[in-house]
């Protein structure tokens, strides 16, 4: 009943807010033939539940992270797609809070698109995969190099011409594909905020 009230309030909020943001031929901010078009960081908090038969364990985490983007529409020749595709890189360093004192370190390659929804609201959608390395040994995981899959979406606000905030939702797995036992996996639930200058 809760995750269905929290839907209907969702859709009816963007029923009622997108159409006052959003104009008939909003400008195209991002649309450059630059090759570095993203370039920002962001940080966040991340969830998980790591516990084993049935005993819930946290495993909480802080990002840290850079974010550079990369032009696809001008090698791909896609003139005609509004807003941006973007190759992402994404190094990162994130403490992790619970249990304390450990930490991941990594990069993520993946892909971003994100398209004008009025005159500063640029909404985004994103996947990427990558490789990680995680200081504390659960027992779902038997070895300290993973790797990482995520995606998400979420919301660009162009204060200026070429900074924006950004905030979003982030869906991550980590898992070291078999290639050591036990392999249960880690999923963290995030949400993500942060400041990109854009060329």
């Amino acid at each position: 009943m809760g995750k269905c009230l929290l839907c209907c309030v969702l859709a009816i909020s963007a029923l009622v807010i997108v159409p006052s943001v959003v104009k008939a031929e909003p400008a195209d901010r991002v649309n450059s033939d630059a090759c570095l078009k993203e370039a920002g960081f962001y940080s966040g908090w991340g969830t998980a539940d790591v516990g084993d038969d049935g005993a819930p364990k946290d495993y909480d985490n802080v990002y840290i992270a850079g974010r550079f983007g990369f032009n696809l529409k001008k090698w791909l020749k896609w003139d005609n797609l509004k807003g941006a595709l973007l190759f992402m890189t994404e190094p990162f360093v994130n403490p992790v809070v619970d249990p304390s004192g450990d930490y991941e370190a990594g990069l993520s390659l993946g892909l971003k698109y994100m398209f004008p929804a009025g005159d500063r609201f640029y909404p985004y959608i994103e996947g990427g995969t990558g490789g990680i390395y995680i200081s504390e040994k659960t027992r779902r995981q038997g070895s300290h190099a993973n790797f990482v899959d995520h995606a998400g979406a979420g919301l660009y606000y162009f204060i200026k011409d070429n900074i924006a905030l950004n905030a979003g939702y982030r869906f991550r797995h980590i898992s070291n594909l078999g290639i050591k036992r036990p392999n249960g996996g880690i999923e963290t639930h995030s949400v993500i905020a942060g400041v990109s200058l854009f060329y």
